[in-house]
């Protein structure tokens, strides 16, 4: 199917979308906050209502336009509040979690022995971390009992 339009959109068709999509804006720009969420609709709506018994149709046309040029304008300006899947506070963050590093040191021998050269090259970047860290913080104390 084609999301082209086949029909032409009458006036109030255009306005309960645009009443419909100033909804959502509303509830994505003012989430979670129920109460200014509110507060925004009871604005819009009393915008809505101002403007509902307007006759002259060149004034409604444009009063429908403006409206709409608003909700792009302003929509622009929350884009912050959409997170892709995977990045930081997306739903899909650490869905699948890297295993640690120290997960590696519990392989068996024979399995390391399968990849020589990372292990040791491993080993050798593990004790100079080591060594680093001595120097830079110290023996660490015991845990007081």
């Amino acid at each position: 199917m084609s999301n082209l339009p086949t029909t032409f959109l009458t006036h109030s068709q255009r306005v309960c979308r645009l009443y419909k999509s100033l909804f959502v804006y509303a509830r994505r720009a003012h989430w979670p906050d129920r109460l200014a969420y509110r507060q925004c609709m009871v604005e819009y709506r009393a915008r809505f209502d101002a403007n509902k018994n307007v006759q002259d149709l060149m004034k409604a046309k444009r009063l429908l336009i403006a409206g709409e040029d608003e909700l792009k304008k302003s929509m622009h300006v929350h884009t912050e509040n959409f997170n892709f899947p995977e990045s930081p506070n997306g739903i899909a963050e650490n869905r699948y979690p890297t295993p640690d590093d120290s997960a590696l040191d519990g392989w068996h021998p024979l399995e390391k022995a399968q990849y020589p050269t990372y292990f040791a090259t491993r080993e050798k970047r593990k004790k100079a971390y080591m060594e680093w860290y001595l120097k830079r913080y110290g023996i660490p104390d015991p845990p007081m009992m």
